[in-house]
C-alpha cells in the first residue's frame, strides 16, 4: 500500500503548478487556480488567509458557547461568513477546472459533483445555518441557535483540504487490514467476555454506594448496580478500564478479582488495534512526504534528522581556525582565553577539554543555577518567605543580587566577548545572541535590570504582585542547564525531523479533540448526573408544581424556576467541555456516568480516538531520539553483526 501510495500524485488539498490547456474558461480557471493558490502571490496569500480565518472563526465559535459571550466577536463571526461564502463560490465557479470533478463532463455536472462533495458539504454546514437565521428571525433556527452555531466548528476539517489527514483513514485501514483483523477480533473478544463477567458480578451490587444518577432512573441512595444495569452498560464501563484507566474502583471483590486479570491480560491486547491504526497512520503520512520529495527531486539531508543551517554550518566549521579579531593581536589572544576558560579548548577530532580552574567555574555557576531555582521554588511558600523577612533587602533578595550582577551578567558579558572564537557560536558576536544559548543567558540577567530600574524610578513596588512577574522569570535560569546537558537547544531541529507526521497527525489530533468537545457538550450540557442543586431543593418531585432539582429537562430551566440554586458540574460550554476531553485523550476519565450519546463518544476515544491523538508525542520522541543519535550504535552493530 505505501508503494501504491508514493506513486500515487497529490491528493486533492495539495496545490498545482497549474491547471491543464483547455480545462473551462479563464473566469472559471482564475478562480479555481486563486482559491488553491496556484500562479500568484496573491493566491498563496489568500489560501494562508483562508487558513488563519478557519482558525478564528473556530476559536469564537468556542467562546460564543460560554454564558453571556453568545454576541462576544459577532462582527468577526459575520465577516468570516462572508469571507468563506467568498470562497464557496468562486469553488463552486472554478469546479469544472478542477480536474478532480472535471473528467470530461459538462461544466453543470462537474458542479454538481462538487456541490456533493465532502468539503463542500462541509463548507455549506458551517454557513447554510447564519444565513438561516437571518432569513428566519424569531424561528425554530433562533431556537435552537445554540446548537446550530456547532457545525461552525466544521470549518475545523477544511483544514484537510490543504494538510490531509481525516482523508488518509481509509489508506491506514487498507495498509494494516491483516493485522487489524487479528489485534481486533482477539481485542473484542475479551472485551466482550470481561464486560459479561463484570457484569455478573456487579449487577446485583447494592453495597457499594455511587453518587446519585439520575440520568439512569436513580435519584438517592444509587449503587453499583445502578450502573451495571445490563450488558451494555458493561461493555461501555469494561471500554473505559481498558484504556488503562480506573475511574471506579468501588467493586465487589469478585468484581475486583476480574479486574486484576483484565488489566493484566487484555489492557496490553485491546490497545493492539489503536497502535496499528496509530503507527499506519505514520507510515502513511511518511510514505506521501517521501513521495513528494522524489518528484521535487530533493535530495536525502546529510547529517542527522532535522539538521538546518546553524548545523550545516557547524559541520563545516569543523577544524576551521576563528578570524583574527579586528582589535588587534592582544584582544584576540584574550578572546581566545576567555573562549577556552567558557568552553573549553577544542582539538582537531571535536574533544573538549578543560583546565582545573575552568572546571571549577562551571561546577561554580552550575550550582548558582540550581540555588537559583530552589530559591524560587522556597521563595514562594509564604511561611519560609515570612521566615527569612519579605521585606526588601532580605536573603533572596542579596543572593538574587549577588547571582545577576557577579555571575551571571558577568558570564553574559563574556560569552558576548568571546563568541568570534566560539565555533558554536559560528565565530559571531551576532549569531550567539539571537539563538537558543545567547538568548537564555540574556533573559537570565535582563528581568532583574528591568526590575531594579523600574523599582528606581518608582514604577514598581517590590513586594506587590507585579514585582512577582519578575521573580518568576528566574525560573527559566534552569535552561542555561542547557550549556551542560543538550535537550531544548535540539527541539527546534525535533519539529523538522517530523514535521511532515505532525502536520497531518497534528490538525487530526486537534480535529478529534474539538470535535469530540463539542459532541459532549451537545450530549452532555444538561446531563442530571452533573447537575447539583442547593439543599432546598429537593432532589426529585411527583408534584407537577413544586419540581426537583433532577426533573428538569436542563439546568437553565431548573435556574429559571430556582434562581440560582442549581448548578452544572461539567461540559457546561465548549472551553470547559475542552478540558475533560484533553484529560480523556490523555487516557484519564476524570467523569464516566454519560448519556448513551455521549457514552459512544467516550467509546470512540476509547478504541481509536486516544491512540490517533497520541500520535504526534510518539513521533516527537522518535524524532528526538534521532536528533540526538540514540540507536544509532545499537544500528551499527546490528550491520556488523549482519556482514
Amino acid at each position: 500500500v505505501t508503494e501504491e501510495l508514493e506513486q500515487e500524485e497529490p491528493v486533492s488539498g495539495t496545490r498545482r503548478a497549474s491547471t491543464r490547456d483547455g480545462f473551462g474558461t479563464s473566469v472559471e480557471s482564475v478562480c479555481y487556480e486563486f482559491v488553491n493558490g496556484i500562479s500568484s502571490s496573491w493566491a498563496f496569500a489568500f489560501e494562508v488567509f483562508i487558513y488563519v480565518m478557519i482558525m478564528i472563526s473556530v476559536t469564537v465559535g468556542i467562546i460564543q458557547t460560554v454564558d453571556g459571550q453568545e454576541d462576544t466577536l459577532s462582527s468577526v463571526e459575520v465577516f468570516s461568513v462572508v469571507v468563506f461564502t467568498i470562497e464557496y463560490l468562486m469553488r463552486f465557479i472554478g469546479a469544472p477546472t478542477d480536474p478532480e470533478f472535471d473528467m470530461n463532463r459538462p461544466g453543470i455536472v462537474s458542479r454538481f459533483y462538487y456541490v456533493i462533495s465532502f468539503y463542500s458539504i462541509v463548507d455549506l454546514l458551517a454557513i447554510l445555518p447564519f444565513y438561516l437565521a437571518v432569513a428566519f428571525p424569531n424561528s425554530w433556527f433562533d431556537d435552537y441557535d445554540e446548537y446550530l452555531r456547532m457545525f461552525r466548528l466544521l470549518r475545523l476539517a477544511k483544514l484537510d483540504k490543504y494538510v490531509p489527514s481525516i482523508t488518509l483513514i481509509d489508506d491506514v485501514f487498507r495498509l494494516k487490514r491483516n493485522a487489524l483483523k487479528v489485534a481486533g477480533y482477539a481485542a473484542i473478544t475479551l472485551w466482550i467476555l470481561f464486560a459479561g463477567a463484570i457484569y455478573v458480578a456487579e449487577h446485583n451490587d447494592t453495597t457499594n454506594e455511587i453518587d446519585n444518577v439520575p440520568d439512569y432512573q436513580c435519584s438517592s441512595d444509587c449503587t453499583m448496580a445502578d450502573r451495571f444495569q445490563n450488558m451494555l452498560d458493561s461493555i461501555y464501563y469494561v471500554g473505559v478500564h481498558l484504556t488503562g484507566d480506573y475511574p471506579i474502583i468501588t467493586y465487589s471483590w469478585p468484581a475486583r478479582f476480574l479486574n486484576f486479570f483484565m488489566v493484566i491480560a487484555a489492557v496490553g491486547v485491546v490497545s493492539v488495534p489503536s497502535g496499528l491504526v496509530a503507527s499506519g497512520f505514520a507510515d502513511i503520512v511518511q510514505s506521501k512526504a517521501n513521495a513528494r520529495k522524489r518528484r521535487k527531486g530533493q535530495p536525502a539531508p546529510a547529517g542527522r534528522a532535522g539538521d538546518d543551517w546553524y548545523e550545516v554550518r557547524l559541520r563545516e566549521l569543523q577544524g576551521v581556525d576563528p578570524p583574527p579579531s579586528h582589535f588587534g593581536p592582544t584582544i584576540d589572544r584574550w578572546q581566545v582565553a576567555v573562549n577556552e576558560f567558557l568552553n573549553g579548548k577544542e582539538d582537531d577530532n571535536g574533544n573538549t577539554t578543560w583546565t582545573p580552574f575552568s572546571k571549577a567555574s562551571r561546577i561554580f555557576i552550575f550550582a548558582i543555577i540550581i540555588l537559583n531555582v530552589v530559591a524560587v521554588l522556597v521563595e514562594s511558600i509564604p511561611e519560609i518567605d515570612k521566615l527569612v523577612g519579605n521585606e526588601e533587602g532580605n536573603f533572596f533578595d542579596q543572593f538574587e543580587m549577588f547571582s545577576v550582577v557577579f555571575v551571571f551578567f558577568i558570564e553574559y558579558m563574556l560569552r558576548l566577548f568571546s563568541a568570534p572564537k566560539n565555533r558554536q557560536a559560528l565565530f559571531s558576536t551576532y549569531t550567539y545572541s539571537t539563538t537558543f544559548f545567547g538568548i537564555v543567558d540574556f533573559l537570565s540577567t535582563a528581568p532583574w535590570f528591568i526590575e531594579t530600574a523600574l523599582v528606581a524610578t518608582g514604577h514598581l513596588d517590590l513586594g506587590s504582585d507585579k514585582s512577582k512577574i519578575f521573580r518568576i522569570f528566574r525560573i527559566f535560569r534552569i535552561l542555561q542547564l542547557e550549556d551542560f546537558i543538550t535537550a531544548f537547544s535540539m527541539l527546534d531541529n525535533v519539529f523538522r525531523a517530523s514535521k511532515d507526521v505532525l502536520k497531518a497527525t497534528g490538525l487530526m489530533a486537534i480535529i478529534i479533540w474539538v470535535g469530540c468537545a463539542a459532541l459532549f457538550y451537545l450530549f452532555e450540557e444538561d446531563n442530571p448526573n452533573w447537575r447539583s442543586c442547593d439543599s432546598s431543593v429537593p432532589l426529585s418531585s411527583d408534584d407537577p408544581d413544586l419540581p426537583g432539582c433532577y426533573d428538569f429537562a436542563s439546568t437553565r430551566a431548573c435556574n429559571e424556576f430556582y434562581p440560582d440554586m442549581c448548578s452544572q458540574a461539567a461540559f457546561t460550554n465548549v472551553p470547559n467541555s475542552l478540558y475533560f476531553v484533553a484529560v480523556f485523550l490523555g487516557g484519564e476519565w476524570g467523569v464516566v456516568d454519560f448519556t448513551w450519546p455521549g457514552r459512544f463518544v467516550a467509546l470512540f476515544l476509547c478504541v481509536a480516538g486516544i491512540g490517533l491523538y497520541a500520535v504526534p508525542t510518539g513521533t516527537l520522541f522518535d524524532s528526538f531520539g534521532a536528533v540526538l543519535g540514540i540507536g544509532e550504535d545499537d544500528d551499527e552493530e546490528e550491520d556488523e553483526e549482519a556482514n
